[in-house]
């Protein structure tokens, strides 16, 4: 084998080892984040993180960006089967590949769950995706760092019945300890505009 073949096989193992140790430690991250979100008031609405895959699109085949919703254990119960609260609904996004760095997004959703039939899967991902991203479904509005979403009317039923989102950016890397997760994304996510 030559050098070169060599060097190249060796950075192929050295990233995938670099991936598999950033996804050991968002594991870790998604542990503490429902453990003190629970201390903080929250309740976790998934047991697991939602992310998009795809075995037909090699975009797919590697995860980067995975979303787990809270709401505030104090609020009202829904009427109904589905175990939900009255009040907002609460984002933590994770995404690893934009800009510079990773960031995290904090996200306040207001919807309607008169619409709601289930509650989401991993497969649900783009429902909670999609509000910041899709210009042809939402009016998206930045001002001092804080992002607005607004859902056009064809919009408004095909994303489980949104009204509206909030939501603002903090870079990944600021998150160290089990105290920046408390004050820097729960404490942060209350404070959100509705």
């Amino acid at each position: 084998m030559s050098l070169v073949t060599n060097n190249l096989g060796q950075n192929i193992n050295t990233a995938v080892n670099v991936l598999i140790e950033t996804f050991k430690n968002l594991d870790s991250l998604f542990v503490e984040l429902d453990r003190i979100g629970e201390e903080e008031g929250f309740i976790s609405l998934t047991p697991r993180f939602l992310r998009w895959k795809s075995d037909t699109d090699p975009s797919g085949w590697l995860p980067t960006n995975f979303i787990k919703l809270y709401q505030l254990a104090a609020d009202p119960d829904v009427p109904g089967e589905l175990e939900l609260k009255s009040g907002s609904l609460f984002g933590v996004e994770i995404e690893l590949e934009v800009n510079d760095y990773p960031t995290i997004s904090l996200t306040r959703y207001t919807y309607d769950y008169s619409i709601w039939t289930k509650m989401p899967s991993i497969s649900d991902h783009w429902v909670f995706y999609g509000p910041f991203r899709y210009e042809n479904l939402f009016n998206i509005n930045e001002k001092n760092g804080i992002w607005t979403s607004e859902p056009l009317e064809k919009a408004q039923k095909r994303y489980w019945g949104i009204q509206k989102a909030v939501s603002r950016d903090i870079p990944l890397l600021e998150i160290t300890n089990p105290e920046t997760i408390r004050t820097k994304i729960f404490q942060e996510l209350d404070l959100l505009p509705r």
